[in-house]
């Protein structure tokens, strides 16, 4: 029997994020939508905490983590708060002392790809790790998208 495993492309999930849409929101508010923004948070579907780090360590910025529930990061452009109330669940993105909304959306939007493209990068070492002695892969192959497809003979 053999099992294929497709790891999409970050582009592709990229395109469809839920805080990039909400985003937009925030380059056209105004003074008073972005209080209100500011003080809800917008969803993000960051959900590993080390990965979030890791991929925050790739910007130019100062990230301050106060717990595995709260992250603090200075940018040239704004200040983000990632909170959560557990692990359980996705952090929320807090705006604070925004400077330049459109290079703080640019800088988010980066860091959503950046962030997909090391969950993806996770999820095939995970993968390859764990394979048991009775499973091979039997063709791995990239695609144009950076979709990675994953061929697992199990016998």
């Amino acid at each position: 029997m053999s099992v294929i495993l497709t790891l999409t492309s970050c582009a592709i999930i990229a395109a469809a994020s839920l805080s990039s849409t909400a985003l937009m929101a925030v380059a056209i508010a105004t003074g008073d939508e972005r209080a209100e923004l500011a003080e809800k948070g917008l969803e993000t579907q960051y959900v590993d905490c080390e990965l979030l780090v890791k991929t925050l360590n790739g910007f130019d910025c100062h990230i301050k983590q106060l717990s595995e529930n709260e992250i603090h990061v200075s940018t040239t452009a704004g200040n983000l708060i990632y909170r959560r109330d557990s692990i359980e669940e996705p952090f929320r993105m807090y705006l604070d002392e925004i400077t330049d909304a459109e290079a703080l959306i640019e800088n988010i939007r980066s860091l959503e790809v950046d962030y997909k493209r090391n969950v993806q990068a996770y999820t095939y070492d995970h993968i390859r790790k764990n394979l048991t002695d009775d499973m091979t892969i039997v063709e791995e192959t990239v695609m144009e998208d950076d979709a990675v497809y994953l061929t697992i003979n199990i016998e």
